[in-house]
């Protein structure tokens, strides 16, 4: 008697029919770049269409290749054709029958009438571990019966592989404990499936952001069962999934951080520029002042080159005093604090930030005579970072905790010139230089996914060019109105390297947005001084880039003392 399997593709891998009484259902799935996966099989009785055959060989008992040959010693067996969807690893193994069995591998065709012909592998025993933590049971009456082999195939070519027993003239004798662990094949002739590739479905759909970590997942094994077990339908849900396992607003977190430092350097600028225009209702008058500035800004940055943006809210106060040293001199310090809230733009790969922005800021002016004078500034300070990232196909969020650090330094000179009694009108040239540095950190509550974070920085160097109108709406009351360009000269694409907890040693990079060297900006303003001397400024400002718009609204009062 000779069983004949026949062996049909499901949604999880492959089904292998033992036909006359027997059920043998197998998955294979990728052990090299690809990841491996253990499924289990058992032949049983009560399903139809079986063929039977027996082969004629010169040894009465198989245990290796040689004993392939000559005739005279008929032995049962089973038979089936596969063919590999990709070069890998396959292991083949029995895990409990009530005789002591034997498979043999054949490379390009097998025939009952030369079954020597073609024979690559055979294994009539093995360790009695079994392979991929199979449970193991006796073949015969030892697990060290059960046979198991390994081999390195190439993909598109055919193989075959056979059952056969140990000892000739001997019957199957049902059930038959099987197991595969290896890479998807094509069965019975059919075209090999392919095999599950984040990368693949990622450069399908285009993700490129998503290319890295796409590239890691498919060299590990423990990775990419996380998307094969997740049952993802097509390149889309794939890549979908991919772009959740990218690092915090796929490093987009330092550029929202970098816009809430900007807002409070403004609120500073606006404090520090004088009487001569350079900041209508903001002058130095008299000897000394303390202020307060309470301010919220609105950022929107649109997707760029398939990178998520991102939205975020900005509150925060700064309040400071300053004194004129001597005529031409004035000096000053302030506290500024800043809470944003960042959220991105991705319906797919849904994460968020909170920033708490800390600075501690040094300030003045010096007047150079004919109404010109040169303004300056010098801060410090530390962010305290908290981010979510919400992988929805494994079900788990990511969380992380990490400190930023930032320095900035600016100077500016400009130049009054007045119209009229009422008017008058301010150009003036600026550049300030900023530098941002995350720590490094560490994930949490994604498991493997979870990311290993490297430190990372950014600088920028804006150059830029203002001109100010102010009117004089009364004695107490004026107007002001702002509008400049500026160039940053360091400006590149931000990028951020991470590891997975899942393969410690697989660095990838993931590049984010592609930051706009140009800017424009524009800003209004209503001062009023009280009849107590209290100074209320109302301001509005924007600034524009390429897919990127931030507006600020704010309220300061000032006193002297």
């Amino acid at each position: 008697m000779y069983l004949i399997l026949r062996i049909e593709k499901l949604k999880t891998g492959i089904m292998a029919n033992l036909v006359s009484g027997a059920l043998l259902s197998l998955a294979l799935v990728p052990n090299f770049a690809h990841s491996a996966t253990l499924t289990t099989f058992s032949l049983a009785t009560g399903t139809t269409g079986v063929t039977t055959g027996t082969m004629s060989i010169g040894s009465s008992n198989l245990f290796g290749i040689n004993g392939l040959s000559g005739s005279g010693n008929t032995f049962h067996y089973a038979s089936q054709l596969f063919t590999p969807s990709a070069n890998g690893s396959y292991t083949f193994g029995m895990s409990s029958a009530s005789f002591d069995a034997v498979m043999v591998l054949y490379s390009g065709s097998f025939s009952s009438a030369a079954p020597s012909t073609n024979a690559i592998a055979l294994n009539d025993d093995s360790d009695g571990t079994g392979s991929g933590g199979v449970t193991m049971a006796n073949c015969g009456s030892l697990t060290i019966r059960c046979p198991k082999l390994s081999q390195t195939l190439i993909a598109g070519t055919n193989y075959y592989v056979v059952i056969s027993t140990y000892d000739s003239d001997t019957t199957f004798t049902l059930p038959i404990g099987f197991y595969v662990f290896g890479a998807p094949v094509g069965v019975g002739g059919e075209a090999a499936p392919s095999a599950l590739s984040v990368l693949g479905a990622a450069t399908t759909m285009i993700n490129s952001p998503s290319y890295g970590a796409a590239s890691v997942i498919d060299n590990n094994a423990s990775l990419l069962n996380l998307f094969t077990n997740a049952n993802l339908s097509g390149d889309q849900e794939i890549s979908a999934a991919a772009s959740q396992t990218l690092p915090l607003l796929t490093g987009g977190s330092m550029a929202a951080a970098g816009n809430a430092l900007s807002g409070i350097n403004k609120v500073i600028q606006a404090r520090i520029e004088s009487n001569r225009g350079l900041s209508a209702g903001d002058g130095f008058f008299g000897d000394k002042y303390v202020w307060v500035k309470p301010f919220g800004s609105w950022a929107d940055q649109d997707d760029q080159q398939g990178v998520s943006g991102f939205k975020s809210t900005t509150t925060g106060v700064a309040f400071g005093v300053d004194s004129a040293v001597n005529d031409k001199l004035r000096l000053g310090t302030a506290m500024a604090y800043a809470k944003a809230d960042v959220d991105s733009n991705s319906n797919v790969a849904k994460q968020s930030a909170d920033v708490d922005v800390f600075q501690l800021v040094g300030y003045g002016s010096y007047s150079l005579g004919n109404n010109s004078e040169v303004n300056f500034q010098v801060d410090v300070g530390q962010n305290s970072n908290k981010g979510r990232r919400s992988i929805a196909f494994t079900n788990s969020t990511a969380t992380s905790e990490y400190t930023s650090y930032t320095a900035h330094a600016g100077a500016g000179l400009g130049r009054t010139y007045q119209l009229s009694a009422a008017t008058s009108i301010t150009p003036s040239i600026r550049a300030d230089y900023t530098w941002i540095k995350d720590k490094a950190y560490q994930e949490s509550g994604a498991g493997l996914l979870n990311l290993n974070v490297g430190s990372r920085d950014s600088e920028e160097l804006v150059l830029g060019l203002d001109g100010k109108i102010s009117h004089q709406l009364s004695d107490n009351t004026s107007l002001s109105a702002n509008l400049g360009v500026g160039y940053d000269t360091m400006a590149k694409r931000s990028s951020i390297t991470a590891t997975f907890a899942g393969a410690p040693g697989a660095a990838f990079t993931t590049y984010g947005l592609d930051a706009e060297p140009r800017s424009a900006r524009a800003g209004v303003g209503l001062t009023h001084t009280t009849a107590n001397g209290t100074e209320i400024t109302l301001r509005y400002d924007a600034e524009h880039r390429e897919a990127f718009l931030n507006q600020t609204a704010s309220l300061k009062a000032r006193w002297a003392f």
